[in-house]
């Protein structure tokens, strides 16, 4: 029988809302997350935006703040290098259980974003961490584990605040994209071992540049 559509609740809707505009940066880091200016632009009540905004806090894209309030997260060198840690031993423990279980339909959509970001990698920065952003996100959300994949999914949602933190050369975005496609061919030949060593070599690789980029 036939169940009853649930109603979106508004707040979830008030809550993807900034977070897409957060993730894409039309929301800059700092930016005060005031809820009487928020409900007025998106033509809500007050009450759902601010639990929103709570939300968002729990996610890590924003902070509380003694005398302001609510604001975008800012992420210090510190907190990049910190999420590199963490994100280079989940990410490689999710590439090794992903080699056994990705279909050839997740291959596939892999191999397209490759060949998209191999195109970008000449100097399309923004397109090029969108896309590095999908790669990374495709290898945890089939790696069959559940809590690893919405861990590594918090990890990656707070990562893409580093923007400006981040390698913008093109030698650096060709060598990634290098490492991608290793990481690629690993999971293609389901080497499970070869996989994780691949993903651990390539994120510890980017927290180096990340930290001499930034020293």
């Amino acid at each position: 029988m036939l169940q009853p559509i649930a109603s979106v609740r508004v707040v979830d809707v008030v809550r993807d809302r900034l977070r897409s505009a957060i993730l894409s940066g039309d929301i800059a880091p700092g930016s005060r997350l005031s809820v009487p200016e928020l409900a007025r632009q998106l033509g809500v009540s007050r009450s759902p935006v601010r639990e929103a905004v709570l939300l968002l806090v729990g996610e890590g894209l924003a902070v509380e703040q003694s005398r302001r309030g609510v604001e975008v997260a800012r992420l210090e060198l510190t907190d990049v290098l910190e999420l590199y840690d963490l994100r280079t031993n989940l990410e490689g423990l999710a590439a090794r259980l992903a080699a056994e279980r990705m279909t050839s339909s997740d291959l596939a959509a892999l191999r397209g974003v490759l060949d998209a970001q191999g195109a970008a990698a000449v100097g399309d920065a923004r397109s090029f961490r969108e896309l590095d952003h999908r790669f990374h996100e495709i290898v945890s959300q089939t790696c069959g584990n559940t809590r690893l994949a919405r861990h590594a999914a918090l990890l990656a949602r707070e990562m893409r605040l580093a923007g400006p933190l981040m390698v913008n050369e093109p030698w650096h975005l060709k060598q990634s994209h290098q490492e991608h496609r290793a990481i690629e061919h690993a999971l293609r030949q389901r080497d499970g071992p070869a996989a994780e060593n691949a993903m651990r070599v390539h994120l510890s690789r980017v927290c180096q540049s990340v930290r001499h980029h930034n020293s």
